[in-house]
């Protein structure tokens, strides 16, 4: 384990993050006027949909977490709220930029180096599932990442924290 539990963090933020930005989006498609219960097949089809969250949002995820944390850091955030408040804006500022990159592919009909396909194509079904459900689900990761940043701050931090 890292000094500053950064692979905790990270893992945290993309599971986490994965998890909870597939949530958001699986819960307003199944909210849809098709389906009204949840039932095992729908709960299946979740972790597929999880699934596939976790390989399309792991460069996102990432960056997302490094980002939240160096903001963080920076700016001495010690409340919860801080952190929840700047992951439910950095979320979907993070997907409108990278989800751009496939948009812009699609209207101009050029394919994207695959690279930057895997990086933008799952902040692009985010956009196209509605930018919005990118801010709870940004929130909710940044509650986690505070906890887990807070669980392996240096005793000095905790200190003056309290």
């Amino acid at each position: 384990m890292t000094r500053h539990g950064s692979l905790a963090y990270y893992l945290a933020a993309w599971v986490c993050g994965s998890f909870f930005m597939s949530l958001a989006i699986w819960l307003r498609d199944l909210a849809g006027p098709t389906v009204g219960f949840i039932s095992f097949r729908s709960a299946f089809g979740f972790f597929i949909f999880y699934f596939y969250g976790l390989l399309l949002g792991v460069v996102s995820a990432l960056l997302g977490g490094l980002l939240l944390r160096r903001i963080a850091v920076l700016a001495k955030f010690r409340d919860a709220w801080q952190w929840v408040l700047t992951g439910a804006i950095l979320a979907p500022v993070l997907m409108l930029i990278l989800g751009s990159f496939a948009r812009s592919a699609a209207i101009q009909q050029t394919p994207l180096p695959g690279w930057l396909n895997l990086i933008s194509f799952g902040p692009s079904v985010v956009l196209e599932a509605g930018l919005w459900l990118a801010a709870p689900a940004g929130a909710a990761t940044a509650w986690v990442l505070y906890r887990v940043h807070r669980a392996f701050a240096m005793p000095a931090e905790t200190t003056e924290a309290n």
